[in-house]
């Protein structure tokens, strides 16, 4: 049930320049603020594949930013030709109503470049970045992020040790807001039928499910945990639900031929996938230091902040993490998962058994992890302290 509308209501312009159902933290956002009274001018592409409770919302207005296919440099011209004519003149638009424009991304603050800079302005960071290029990918013309920074009205980044990082790289005057990457609600909607076949094949599953979700990239390091799969026998198997990124496409493709212990079952944007975790298992966090962009710190990974920590976690599955700081300290304070030193078929097998033992009580604690965050707080303190 909706929350009533409050007197003080916020009109808040999020502004997110990608496929919004990649990046479900920023759907959360939408979400909350909407649950909590809100007004949202919500600014993207792909908006329209939303769910149905959020599209049809009284408080939801909304501009779908086209996004033309193609990687040749022509195709890349034309999109932040668009993205940034259209983003802008739109901003410009809300704003006018508008109390709060909260971008979401760094490419957000560069494509709006300036403009920001009569508003109130949210800047979200969804990555660790000291510094971030000007044009594409380059390392020699800079996009003065860290002054936006700065200059904006709060910060926000989704994990403690991001923010103390980001203000010491920026030298902000304030530590960002911390803002995590926690589901809203777990409610995937309903079945769809493309997907039918994919959850009766998980749900018929007689062995314990070990499951990963997400995009597939080259730091997850997936053969890994195959291979350890393969190793235990009959009683475990392996199921991915996501997206390959576009530069591992044949790699996974590679992997899932090599690896007979694999299921793969596609790709099913947010909330969507949430429907495969009533059959998991256990739940993988492969987080390994690997820069796949010029500007992102190998520290990103060593502080990640995965939504999928929430997302297994409110579902009570126990995980297997790399041993990072991002996954050790909640895996250490709640006792939620095992941490592999070493990212071996042994040392994974070894933090198998450990989850079997103590099951039930991780179970349990995972739950109380997911519970120990109060979004509605968190988002009402950035929106409303000075």
């Amino acid at each position: 049930m909706e929350k009533k509308l409050m007197l003080d209501a916020k009109r808040v312009v999020v502004v997110h320049l990608n496929n919004i159902l990649l990046c479900p933290p920023v759907i959360q956002l939408v979400d909350n603020l909407l649950s909590n009274g809100h007004v949202v001018y919500l600014v993207s592409s792909h908006i329209t594949e939303l769910p149905e409770r959020l599209l049809g919302h009284p408080c939801l207005q909304y501009t779908d930013i086209p996004r033309p296919n193609g990687n040749s440099l022509t195709d890349k011209l034309c999109r932040w030709k668009i993205r940034s004519k259209i983003s802008k003149a739109t901003v410009k638009r809300y704003m006018e109503k508008g109390d709060i424009l909260w971008t979401t991304t760094d490419l957000c603050v560069r494509t709006l470049g300036r403009l920001v800079f009569g508003y109130r302005h949210v800047m979200q960071l969804m990555e660790l970045e000291e510094w971030y290029p000007m044009f594409g990918n380059t390392r020699w013309l800079r996009f003065p992020i860290g002054k936006y920074a700065k200059r904006a009205w709060k910060t926000v980044v989704p994990e403690v040790n991001r923010a103390y990082i980001q203000k010491t790289w920026w030298n902000l005057d304030r530590t960002p807001c911390v803002l995590p990457n926690k589901p809203y609600r777990l409610d995937p909607g309903e079945v769809s039928q493309d997907m039918q076949a994919a959850l009766d094949k998980i749900k018929n599953e007689k062995r314990k499910v070990i499951i990963f979700l997400g995009l597939f990239s080259m730091d997850r390091r997936l053969d890994e945990f195959a291979n350890a799969v393969e190793r235990l026998g009959d009683e475990y198997c392996l199921y991915m639900v996501g997206k390959p990124i576009d530069k591992y496409k044949k790699e996974f493709a590679r992997l899932l031929k090599s690896c007979p212990s694999i299921q793969y079952l596609g790709y099913y944007p947010a909330p969507k996938h949430l429907l495969f975790l009533k059959y998991a298992h256990i739940g993988l966090l492969p987080y390994i230091p690997f820069v796949t962009m010029v500007c992102r710190s190998p520290l990103n990974a060593l502080y990640c902040a995965p939504n999928k920590i929430f997302e297994y976690a409110g579902y009570g599955i126990p995980m297997i993490g790399t041993d990072v700081m991002g996954l050790r300290l909640p895996f250490e304070q709640y006792r939620i998962g095992v941490c592999c030193k070493q990212l071996t078929a042994d040392a994974i097998g070894e933090a198998i058994s450990e989850i079997e033992k103590n099951y039930d009580e991780m179970s349990a604690n995972c739950k109380r992890f997911y519970d120990s965050v109060d979004l509605d707080q968190i988002v009402e303190k950035i929106l409303y302290e000075a």
